[in-house]
This record gives C-alpha cells, sequence and structure tokens, in this order.
C-alpha cells in the first residue's frame, strides 16, 4: 500500500510539474506576443485582432494547463500547494486582462493610426476617438480588476523564483491602473472638447516668465481658439493693453470656500489688473478671473481657459520643428526661450512691437500644430515635461470636465488634501515691474523631521540674481526695474511659501533675521510699524489660502546677489510621507532637495 501510495504521488507530482512547464511556457509566449501587440498599436498595416487571437490562444492555454482536478488535488499538499495556487491564480489573471482588456482593444484601436489621431487641414478626426472611448472603460475595468486580483495573491509561502514575478505583476498593475483610471475618465470627454456636441471657445493664456508670478508669468498675451466638430480655428489675440489698468471694479472677486484671506495675502491689485491674475498658484481662480475679465472687454462665451508659457512653446517646438515669425525670425526648441523672453526687448524697444511678435509666435505654433506638422508621438512626449514642470495648465466652465481636470496636473498647482503625497508651495511674484526675472534662478530645499508625532517641514528658497555686474550696462530699458529702493540690474520679488493643508506656519526668516508680520500686503492697510518690509512699502504678511498656511515676504536683489528665505511648517500624523514641492515654472530649471532630519 506505501508503495502505491508513493508512486501515487510521484505520478501526480510528474503529472503537475510537466503542466506546470507547459503553462509557464504559455505565459512566456504570452508575454512577447503582448509586446508585439502593443508595438503594432497605431499601425493601420497591422491585424490587431489576428495578434489578438494568438495572444489569447496563449493565456488561455495557460490556464488550461493549471485547470484540471489533479491540479486542485496538488494544492492541498504542504509546501508545493501554497506554490501552485499562486501559480494557477496568475494564469487566470493575464488571460482575465488579455480577455477583458486587450480584446476589446484590439478590436476598437485596429485599422487606427498614429497619425489619424494628429491634427489634419485644420482639424482633429473625432472618429477614432469616439471608436476608443468604450474599449477604455473596458481596458480600465479589466486593469482595476486585475490589480484588486494580483494583491490578492498569497505569496507568504511561495517561493523567490515564483513570488519575484508576482510581485513584479503587481508593481506594473499598481502603476497601469491610475493610468487606465485617467483615460477613462478623459478620453469620453475629448470629443465634447473638442467640438463634437457643439463648437467651444477657449481663452489661450500665455504667461511670460520673464515677469514671473506664482504660475508662471504675466499673462501678457491673449487669444481666443475656437473649436467646431474638431476643426481649430485661432480668433482674436489681445494684450493686456487691451484691458484697463485697473479695473475699477474687479469683473470676479475671488471668493469663497480656500479665498477668504485674498484681500490680506493679495490685495485688490491680483484682480484688479490682467497682469495680475496669474499671483496665486490655484489656477481655477486664474481662469475665473481672466473669463471675466474677457467677456466683460469681448463679450461671448468662454468653455475653458488654457494656460502655457515660452518654454513650453520650446517643447512643442521639439515636435513641430523651426518655425518662422513675421518679422522673418526663425525660432525653434533651442532659441525660443532666449529670443521670446529676452532678446525681443533688445531689438523691439516699442511695447507695442514686441506684442506683435508674440502674437506672430502664438499663430505661427498654431498653425504648425494645427495642420499637423510633426511626429505626434513627439507630441505626446512633451506633454509629460509641460505637465511636470506645471507648464501646461487648463480650467473649463463645463463641471463634469472640470471635475476631471482638477485632479490632474493640469488642472490646480496645489493639491485639496495630504493623502496622496503631502505638497509644499513655493512661488515667486515679481514686484519691479521689469523684465528681470529672466535672470533669477531659484534652489528649493525641504527637511522633514518626523521624530515628534507631529512631522515638522523646514522649507529653504534662495533666490539667485544671474545678472553679472559687467552685464548691467548691456540691459534693455524695457527689462530693468525703474522702481526706487533696487539697485541698477536688480530685481525685486514677492517670495510665498504654502504649507501643507490644515498646517500651521512657525516662523520664517530672511538671510536668517526672523520676520515680523504685517497686517495687510497693502502698505496703506497695514497696521504695525514694524513689519518686515515696511521701509519698502512691502510689509510682510501671513494668512490661511485653499486650507494652507502661506507666508510672503518681499526681497531685493542686486546683480550677482542672493536671498534666501526660511519657513518652517508643523504638520499632522496624518500626512502622506511622501512629500513634494510645487513652485513657479521659471525660466531654467529649479532645483529640489527634499531630505529626511535625523533624530536622535
Amino acid at each position: 500500500m506505501v508503495a502505491v501510495t508513493v508512486l501515487l504521488v510521484l505520478a501526480i507530482g510528474a503529472y503537475v510539474g510537466q503542466r506546470a512547464l507547459e503553462a509557464k511556457e504559455s505565459l512566456e509566449r504570452a508575454r512577447e506576443q503582448l509586446q508585439t501587440f502593443r508595438a503594432a498599436l497605431g499601425d493601420p498595416s497591422e491585424d490587431l485582432p489576428a495578434l489578438y487571437g494568438v495572444l489569447q490562444a496563449s493565456s488561455a492555454e495557460a490556464v488550461q494547463r493549471t485547470d484540471s482536478p489533479v491540479w486542485s488535488l496538488a494544492e492541498h499538499v504542504p509546501w508545493a500547494g501554497p506554490n501552485l495556487t499562486a501559480f494557477r491564480q496568475t494564469t487566470e489573471l493575464v488571460d482575465e486582462v488579455v480577455r477583458q482588456g486587450i480584446g476589446p482593444l484590439a478590436t476598437a484601436a485596429n485599422g487606427v493610426s498614429v497619425e489619424s489621431l494628429k491634427p489634419r487641414d485644420g482639424g482633429v478626426d473625432l472618429a477614432p476617438l469616439a471608436e476608443l472611448a468604450p474599449a477604455v472603460v473596458e481596458v480600465d475595468d479589466a486593469v482595476q480588476s486585475a490589480n484588486a486580483t494580483a494583491k490578492a495573491i498569497d505569496t507568504r509561502h511561495v517561493v523567490h523564483q515564483l513570488a519575484g514575478p508576482i510581485h513584479e505583476l503587481r508593481a506594473q498593475l499598481d502603476e497601469l491602473a491610475p493610468v487606465t483610471a485617467q483615460l477613462r475618465t478623459v478620453v469620453p470627454l475629448l470629443g465634447p472638447m473638442l467640438g463634437g456636441d457643439g463648437d467651444r471657445r477657449y481663452l489661450l493664456m500665455f504667461q511670460n516668465n520673464a515677469e514671473e508670478r506664482a504660475s508662471g508669468g504675466n499673462p501678457a498675451s491673449l487669444a481666443m481658439l475656437k473649436v467646431t466638430d474638431g476643426k481649430l480655428a485661432l480668433g482674436r489675440q489681445v494684450s493686456s493693453s487691451d484691458f484697463p489698468h485697473p479695473y475699477d471694479t474687479s469683473p470676479y472677486a475671488p471668493k469663497g470656500r480656500g479665498n477668504t484671506d485674498w484681500g490680506v495675502v493679495y490685495t485688490e491689485h491680483a484682480s484688479a489688473y490682467l497682469t495680475n491674475i496669474t499671483m496665486t498658484p490655484d489656477f481655477p481662480t486664474t481662469a475665473r478671473m481672466a473669463r471675466a475679465m474677457w467677456r466683460k472687454e469681448f463679450g461671448g462665451r468662454v468653455d475653458g481657459v488654457i494656460s502655457l508659457d515660452p518654454v513650453a512653446l520650446s517643447y512643442l517646438l521639439r515636435a513641430t520643428g523651426p518655425i518662422e515669425l513675421a518679422d522673418g525670425t526663425e525660432i525653434d526648441a533651442s532659441n525660443a526661450v532666449p529670443f521670446l523672453l529676452h532678446d525681443v526687448y533688445a531689438r523691439y524697444p516699442d511695447a507695442g512691437t514686441q506684442d506683435k511678435v508674440f502674437a506672430s509666435a502664438a499663430r505661427s505654433v498654431f498653425a504648425a500644430i494645427s495642420s499637423g506638422k510633426g511626429d505626434p508621438r513627439l507630441y505626446l512626449d512633451q506633454l509629460e515635461p509641460m505637465m511636470a514642470e506645471q507648464r501646461l495648465k487648463m480650467w473649463s466652465n463645463h463641471p463634469e470636465e472640470q471635475a476631471v481636470l482638477i485632479g490632474s496636473p493640469l488642472g490646480t498647482m496645489l493639491p485639496a488634501d495630504n493623502q496622496r503625497a503631502t505638497v509644499l508651495g513655493v512661488y515667486n511674484n515679481d514686484d519691479a515691474t521689469s523684465k528681470m526675472s529672466y535672470f533669477m534662478d531659484e534652489r528649493v530645499s525641504v527637511v522633514v523631521s518626523t521624530c515628534a508625532a507631529t512631522p515638522t517641514y523646514t522649507v529653504t528658497a534662495t533666490v539667485v540674481n544671474t545678472l553679472r555686474a559687467d552685464q548691467v550696462g548691456t540691459l534693455p530699458e524695457y527689462v530693468r526695474a525703474h522702481q526706487q529702493r533696487i539697485p541698477s540690474g536688480g530685481d525685486r520679488q514677492w517670495v510665498q511659501l504654502f504649507g501643507p493643508v490644515g498646517a500651521r506656519l512657525t516662523s520664517v526668516a530672511v538671510d536668517g533675521k526672523p520676520v515680523v508680520w504685517g497686517t495687510n500686503l497693502r502698505a496703506k492697510a497695514n497696521t504695525n510699524p514694524k513689519a518686515t518690509g515696511v521701509a519698502d512699502r512691502r510689509p510682510a504678511v501671513r494668512g490661511t489660502m485653499y486650507g494652507r498656511p502661506v507666508g510672503t515676504v518681499s526681497v531685493t536683489l542686486g546683480p550677482a546677489s542672493e536671498k534666501t528665505v526660511t519657513a518652517v511648517f508643523t504638520g499632522s500624523p496624518k500626512d502622506s510621507r511622501s512629500v513634494e514641492v510645487s513652485h513657479t515654472p521659471k525660466v531654467r530649471a529649479v532645483p529640489v532637495e527634499i531630505t529626511e532630519a535625523t533624530c536622535r
């Protein structure tokens, strides 16, 4: 009897071992076939359903090899059982993703080329988007289900040769799940946003980083983009000189949740001048002010606001290639930023001529994009740095679209809570009515201390004037700061530091000297004669904006000098351990260093 039992066990082991080896080979084939399928997406010459059929046959075969009474019996054997169970669950998971996710995608994307998704003849063909939208929903369903299933696979008693690939699969699904979830919400909205359900009107705002504002720069140039059934048309183009300076009554006064301290931290100057509406990092507030001002001056409907800066334009030029402006100047990805943010002021001292150059740049880039110039893959490549550096922003007046935007990097610079990450803000607002921000760099560092139950965040922002003393004489008059108490070749700006949601601002210092707070950014409304900055009529202030503590101080820099502002915030034990910094998109990259304090 013992001999029979041993033979039976050996037979079962041999049978299951052979089936496992065959299933492993099927999974490996499926992985290779999946790579082939992914590479074929966007190529209309490829037969996606046929490729899917081969892939699905391999994933189904892997499931078949692990689906038998003998295999089920072997799953109850000590040691071997947990490994067999985990392996079977993995084959089923892969097959589920293939059948429920790849299958619908193969049908919807068959014959759709990457080229068909790019603008052509002044517009975008909406038909491929309409076909892809239902498939994207099914793909997301499959990925979310597989992600949950993968997390439920018990690998505690699984050998590392199997546990390793399972953990790798979990990591891939964890990374993929938020992407497909975002696509699920975004893709169905693209048709309506591109005028598929009726024409749309978007206000394009071009922020000039040479005169810094919190969200980028002075929005000195605007244009109306008209979209009808995918067809793009650039309408009226204007400059800041076409708006009152200032408005007697702001067309939109920031109010409501998050803006209760607006009058203290920003004053009416930020809502009464078009050039100042970007002083806040809260893009929905900026967009509402821009929309209200445009409608007051020019009327008409404004469905949304889209903002970008010359650095973002230079990224787009990587895709379009060089473009020629109305004055004959050719700009490309390498020279667009210095030309648009500095050289133009030396070449054309007249502000009106400068505005025409900026308008010409906008028209030329728009014409290149709307005509389909360049590889669409290159455009997609540029979206990542534009959003990561917060140079591309969008707000929609349609609630269902805005709900999607506000949860993405496009929608706002500071998130509404600390759940995904604890985000601190470091922002710069030029206060010299100049174009000297072109020379201003910044370094940011954060020291996070979790030594106590309540975390603290020490944020240091060092503003650097990179202009050398021997360069001062070469500055165009239009670029220079002409206000009192600003040295020649110098600049003055407000530095704003935002803490986490629900945190407390403990202290702020400038070059090591503690800040004494005033009561209002407007010098006439300030009631504390000892406030830091009173001598320059720039009293430091603090308040609460968007549920976050914020401190604002004025700094003045001469050529080749720097100023350091340090703020300490006390957070909450519930803050995310992942810490990030949002900062003003400047002409050049801002290095950010985040370190953990050493506990004694």
